[in-house]
């Protein structure tokens, strides 16, 4: 029971930082939506976790399709940063042998037929990884960098920036002449943050944290009603991807 109580609580702190950024700055701007971390200290003794390994699944629910083509490059510059700051990285097929045995043994808590998550199959599941890793392996903790989708309010006044996870963003547009000034800016618009989660083989966890990336859709004025449509570049903006991870790692590791 402990032990679900753990992934509940996990859980729900990463569903907890997928929500939507706040319309408007009230002069406090893209501070004021930012993500407190939760970090524990051990963490930078490198005795107890200096071989580290990058999950290659998330958290829980996996990113939206769209998403997921991304997820190795970002994983991959998480993995510098960590090599950066002293860490060894163990590879990434270790958690994914660890996570396939517990599948074998407890079945795959996420349906995506249904989009539903069980959570006490997932408990299950993640228990048998560690256990596997830490058999099998130097491995010491698992770090999961979900990508993750939300829907967030550009300011209806203003410059029309978007306050989300510790970043503010403004509205790309494609075709057209310009915004008429009648368009309703109270839409949700979908954005991606990272969020960072470090486990050790004990399912406690050492760090959690999150950052802002960039807004996923553009304002269309081709058609006679302006209307947002995905873009058709995703993450592809270097210092956005920058500026995400460093909020998600902060403060366990700062920018060089």
């Amino acid at each position: 029971m402990r032990l679900l109580a753990l992934v509940v609580s996990i859980l729900l702190l990463v569903s907890g930082c997928s929500s939507g950024g706040g319309i408007g700055d009230g002069g406090s701007g893209a501070e004021a939506t930012r993500v407190k971390s939760e970090y524990d200290p051990r963490l930078a003794d490198k005795t107890q976790f200096g071989r580290l390994l990058i999950a290659n699944i998330n958290l829980g629910k996996p990113s939206r399709a769209y998403l997921e083509e991304h997820e190795s490059n970002i994983d991959d510059l998480v993995a510098e940063r960590l090599r950066a700051a002293g860490y060894t990285l163990q590879p990434s097929s270790e958690f994914d042998q660890a996570w396939r045995e517990g599948v074998r043994k407890w079945g795959e808590p996420y349906n995506p037929t249904t989009g539903k998550l069980n959570v006490q199959a997932l408990q299950y599941v993640l228990a048998e990884a560690v256990t596997w890793l830490a058999a099998n392996t130097q491995a010491q903790a698992v770090v999961f960098t979900n990508l993750e989708e939300q829907q967030v309010y550009f300011n209806p006044s203003g410059n029309h920036m978007a306050y989300f996870m510790g970043v503010g963003r403004k509205p790309a547009t494609r075709g057209g002449e310009g915004i008429t000034g009648d368009f309703n800016w109270v839409q949700g618009v979908d954005a991606v943050s990272i969020n960072v989660k470090v486990l050790d083989l004990k399912l406690q966890q050492l760090f959690s944290g999150a950052g802002g990336i960039e807004v996923t859709e553009t304002l269309d004025l081709k058609g006679s009603t302006p209307r947002w449509m995905r873009s058709k570049k995703i993450l592809d903006n270097e210092d956005f991807i920058e500026e995400g991870i460093n909020l998600a790692l902060d403060p366990w590791i700062k920018p060089d």
